[in-house]
């Protein structure tokens, strides 16, 4: 059992049901059609979209994870797989959501997957937390200005950095929002 189903199966992310707050935001400026969910999680973000009438599809590779996702019904096509090999083309979808996942190395390929006038919501966490709570690998957290640098082609709809207070905890986050040009 990895460390994320452990985590999952303790029920460490159980609570959180309802959308992103960044996604409940822009939305509606996703085009209809495809939308990929990378590192989904337990769905929330996808089902979300899936109610609204998008395609969803969430990748995941937490078991655990997926039984929660799929336990909800909710007509999201769920990919057991590894975010780091990014099963989708390019081209390929109008929206794209990253929620809590950072790869640099396949950053690049997470803009390709978007059609032009696509959309991209992507929120992590910055360095910056490790000065907040528990010690996070800075191989998965944002220097300060890093994640619009990915997204230099596309159209910059909301950039913050920010210290949030959300479900009572402290997060160091940046928080993104992009059409694809």
């Amino acid at each position: 059992m990895t460390d994320w189903d452990k985590r999952y199966r303790d029920g460490f992310y159980d609570g959180a049901r309802d959308p992103h707050d960044l996604l409940k935001r822009f939305w509606q400026v996703i085009p209809k059609g495809r939308v990929i969910d990378i590192a989904m999680g337990n769905g929330r973000d996808a089902a979300f979209l899936a109610n609204k009438g998008f395609d969803v599809y969430g990748i995941e590779k937490s078991m655990e994870a997926i039984k929660i996702a799929g336990q909800a019904k909710n007509n999201v096509s769920i990919i057991y797989g590894d975010a780091s090999l990014l099963p989708f083309k390019n081209d390929s979808a109008e929206g794209v959501l990253v929620f809590y996942f950072l790869l640099r190395n396949i950053m690049e390929d997470i803009a390709n997957i978007l059609k032009k006038g696509g959309v991209i919501v992507y929120e992590t966490f910055l360095k910056r937390q490790n000065d907040i709570d528990r010690w996070r690998n800075p191989d998965f957290l944002l220097d300060d200005g890093e994640l619009t640098s990915y997204f230099r082609k596309f159209e910059n709809l909301f950039y913050e950095e920010t210290i949030s207070n959300s479900g009572g905890k402290r997060r160091a986050i940046a928080r993104f929002a992009g059409r694809k040009i």
